[in-house]
């Protein structure tokens, strides 16, 4: 281990072992999927990694939920107001999340110039 922080931790760790603390680890004895944490740009891995440790997706993942409910949903629905008024939600959440997304691209496209 070269880096001083990566010394402590381990010798946390191992202290840990030693003292027989309860080690019931999600994935404990599988090997990290570290594909997902590297196809994200670097410089979202940081903020993606704390909300998916607090069990939170971004906003734009949910607003892609929404809008795979919303098209599910208007598939089984009859033709009525119900139907024009949740089509009329589905474009204005569909141009909204183009927006973010478009948002997102241009941050991310500054930050790599910068």
């Amino acid at each position: 281990m070269n880096s001083p922080l990566a010394s402590v931790a381990e010798s946390r760790i191992q202290e840990a072992l030693e003292a027989g603390a309860d080690m019931d680890l999600v994935g404990a004895g599988k090997p990290l999927d570290l594909d997902g944490y590297f196809a994200a740009p670097s410089a979202l891995r940081a903020g993606f990694g704390m909300l998916k440790s607090a069990g939170v997706v971004p906003p734009e993942v949910e607003a892609m939920r929404d809008v795979g409910l919303m098209r599910e949903k208007l598939e089984t629905m009859e033709e009525g107001p119900q139907k024009e008024m949740l089509i009329a939600e589905l474009r204005l959440r569909e141009v909204e999340l183009a927006m973010a997304m478009e948002r997102m691209k241009r941050h991310l496209k500054s930050d790599a110039t910068s």
